[in-house]
């Protein structure tokens, strides 16, 4: 077994459908639709439809995804299995996004260089810092920062004491923060392609991979409440220590990064939603022909 490789998940998966609008599917009841809610983001302010039909990642032409994305029911995807535990069924697909996202931007390495990309900028020219260990912001080239964020994730993910492979081991009680820290690093390196790199991911036909990446990635975290709904610190009382107050000032400020890609979270949603009733359709036209 590998270093990253999780115990195996338990219990059969079963889920109700992404959203109301997000699937067309004869065979599901409008109370599935009411029994799963997922909350996607809402548009950014800055971006408008006129400003947003120049960008290369939401043009409706380039909003594919990998066949087996299109195939797939995402609400099943990434609804937690019956038997397995909360932490043990986040550390799996958190394993899982860091795996495919490093080996996307592995190939992409050789176009993301300190001189083409000297700081590490996000769409709507967002900038992003690495904190250092004293928690300090610095400013950085988007390779400096990738490989710091790869090297940093890659060894929590191999500390056997925060994601054990061990049964009779528990997760830390910080597990929660040091996930949100990942989910914050692993959305930079994914807003930093689509921002920077797109075009490239077009030329190398690899962007229905990144597609099917963004959507499965936000609609997990989204579903498994790592982004708590209630982040707001305007309430926090002075007896609340330090650790949890800044905790909460980065789930503010992750998911107002959410946003500056919320706009491609929707129409990617909405794609889905025709290729996997297209899918669909298609498996029942099979079944009556035979």
């Amino acid at each position: 077994m590998s270093t990253f490789s999780r115990r195996k998940s338990r219990g059969k998966v079963e889920e109700n459908n992404l959203k109301k609008d997000l699937l067309n599917d004869d065979e599901i009841s409008s109370n599935d639709y009411n029994n799963y809610q997922i909350l996607v983001p809402s548009l950014s302010p800055s971006i408008n439809n006129r400003t947003s039909s120049n960008i290369l990642y939401l043009q409706n032409q380039y909003a594919i995804f990998t066949r087996s994305i299109s195939q797939c029911n995402i609400g099943e995807l990434i609804r937690q299995p019956e038997y397995v535990d909360k932490n043990e069924w986040i550390a799996h697909n958190i394993v899982t996004f860091f795996n495919h996202i490093n080996a996307l931007y592995e190939v992409l390495s050789d176009f993301c260089t300190k001189s083409t990309c000297s700081t590490m900028t996000g769409p709507q020219n967002s900038l992003y810092y690495w904190i250092d260990e004293r928690g300090k912001k610095l400013k950085c080239s988007a390779p400096q920062y990738i490989d710091s964020a790869m090297t940093f994730m890659q060894k929590i993910l191999s500390n056997d004491m925060i994601f054990p492979t061990r049964l009779d081991r528990n997760f830390p009680a910080t597990f929660d923060i040091l996930v949100r820290k990942m989910v914050r690093l692993l959305f930079h390196c994914m807003a930093h392609i689509y921002a920077i790199h797109y075009r490239q991911l077009i030329e190398f036909e690899l962007h229905p991979h990144l597609n099917s990446l963004f959507l499965h990635f936000i609609s997990f975290i989204i579903k498994s409440d790592i982004i708590p709904s209630d982040y707001s610190i305007s309430n926090t009382n002075t007896n609340t220590n330090s650790l949890t107050i800044s905790n909460q000032i980065e789930i503010r400020e992750l998911r107002a990064e959410l946003e500056s890609l919320s706009l491609l979270y929707e129409l990617l949603a909405k794609q889905w939603q025709h290729a996997y009733a297209q899918a669909n359709a298609q498996k029942r036209k099979m079944t009556n022909n035979q």
